[in-house]
């Protein structure tokens, strides 16, 4: 999108919804090149997925934001090892004694979810 035409569709925006996006513009300018990057290829992955994927991305997103904040890092470090392992490894880690005594039941849902949308390519 050209600067001009990202200044046409701010404009259609009401004021308020105007300004956070333009708050996350200048986040996302303010990043260094590599975590930019970063952002658009999982912008591009996300966007490769089928519509309900994404809507089912977006629940576990607000799922995962209304945990507290204290326990988002947590789950956030989990779902990246999870996510490295390979499948048979991943399960064993998840059926095991230490992760359920590690998570709530609705943070191993969570995990469970996350890790069958956002598969390792």
């Amino acid at each position: 999108m050209s600067p001009e035409e990202r200044q046409r569709a701010l404009a259609k925006l009401p004021p308020e919804r105007r300004r956070e996006l333009q708050q996350k513009l200048q986040q996302f300018r303010n990043l260094p090149p590599e975590e930019r990057q970063q952002l658009r290829e999982r912008y591009r992955a996300f966007s490769e997925l089928p519509p309900e994927q994404q809507n089912r991305a977006r629940e576990l997103f607000r799922r995962f934001n209304s945990l507290p904040e204290d326990r988002r890092p947590i789950v956030k470090r989990e779902f990246a090892e999870l996510r490295s392992l390979p499948e048979s490894e991943r399960e064993a880690r998840m059926n095991s004694e230490a992760f359920r005594s590690r998570y709530s039941t609705a943070e191993q849902q969570m995990l469970q979810d996350l890790t069958r949308v956002f598969r390792n390519p």
